[in-house]
């Protein structure tokens, strides 16, 4: 399945409830949103379905909570522990944000398949309740940069692209000045009034 670029009208659409979360075409959307996220792994953070064109509130998100866990722990995830390190997300409900903001850099494979980066600031916590693929009802509570990630994916089921908080278009900068800015300053660029 192809993932959708910004300009595309399904991008820009609310997405509506899923009511069979257990449907064979639901389930086979879920291991389509999956096997991208797999392949994409070193660059992303999330998929959701109106990516692939499906306007149904549902997105994959990379636990990198979990993931610093481990390295503040030191230890490596193994190939089959990096599995479960990819949350299915269903009918998400946003139960409580914090007041405090943050600001990370976002990039998104709707926006030049990955290639482009912005400064955006949202609640640096989140607490949301949702459905896995069983349908079984969940609750994570995100904080820094997963408090963002959870946010840029629940902004796709809304129609949103991450480059609507961008005022500035000097604040974008696509990824080889990006990575060259980084080795050279050791932190991101200023932001751009």
């Amino acid at each position: 399945m192809k993932i959708l670029q910004l300009g595309n009208k399904k991008l820009e659409k609310k997405s509506k409830p899923v009511k069979k979360i257990k449907s064979r075409a639901n389930q086979n959307l879920i291991d389509n949103l999956l096997k991208i996220c797999y392949k994409n792994e070193k660059s992303t953070g999330g998929l959701a379905a109106p990516q692939l064109g499906k306007n149904i509130r549902m997105f994959i998100a990379r636990r990198v909570d979990i993931e610093e866990k481990y390295r503040k722990k030191k230890k490596d995830i193994s190939q089959k522990e990096s599995k479960k390190l990819w949350e299915v997300i269903i009918n998400p409900k946003i139960k409580k944000t914090a007041l405090k903001k943050a600001t990370y850099w976002e990039g998104c494979l709707s926006i030049e398949h990955g290639k482009v980066f912005g400064p955006v600031k949202r609640p640096s916590l989140i607490k949301i309740e949702y459905f896995n693929r069983k349908g079984e009802r969940k609750k994570i509570v995100a904080t820094d940069f997963f408090s963002h990630l959870i946010q840029h994916e629940i902004d796709h089921l809304k129609g949103i692209l991450f480059v609507k908080y961008i005022k500035n278009p000097k604040n974008l900068w696509n990824e080889k000045t990006l990575d060259k800015y980084l080795r050279k300053h050791g932190d991101f660029p200023e932001i751009v009034d």
